[in-house]
């Protein structure tokens, strides 16, 4: 059970904690998981996705490559047994879309994020 979230934030109701869990709380630590920036979290500086230092690094960034490490990072998610990305860059605003399906311990879960350097 994970504490759940609203637009990135503690959601509270009526003053109260929400707490998520199984197919939802796996995609809520996934997004989380994908927002979070290589070296940005001062307790682990080896967790995140590198978005600055390898996959924004270059104006067009090699969306093969970054299949890759964002597939990773999805897959040492627990409670995900697998995952179909698809990513579409937008060169004029620098923004990454990220679509994919995830197998997860508790059914398929859909998502969408887009992500800008």
């Amino acid at each position: 059970m994970d504490l759940l979230l609203t637009d990135y934030d503690l959601d509270l109701t009526d003053g109260e904690l929400s707490f998520v869990n199984g197919g939802p709380a796996i995609g809520q630590d996934v997004q989380m998981r994908l927002r979070t920036w290589l070296g940005e979290t001062v307790y682990d500086t080896t967790a995140g996705v590198p978005w600055i230092q390898a996959i924004f690094a270059e104006k067009n960034p090699d969306l093969n490559s970054t299949r890759f490490i964002l597939e990773r990072q999805v897959l040492s998610t627990p409670g995900v047994t697998g995952i179909t990305l698809t990513l579409s860059f937008d060169p004029s605003s620098r923004t990454l879309t990220i679509s994919g399906e995830m197998e997860s311990i508790d059914g398929e879960i859909d998502f969408t994020l887009e992500i800008q350097p």
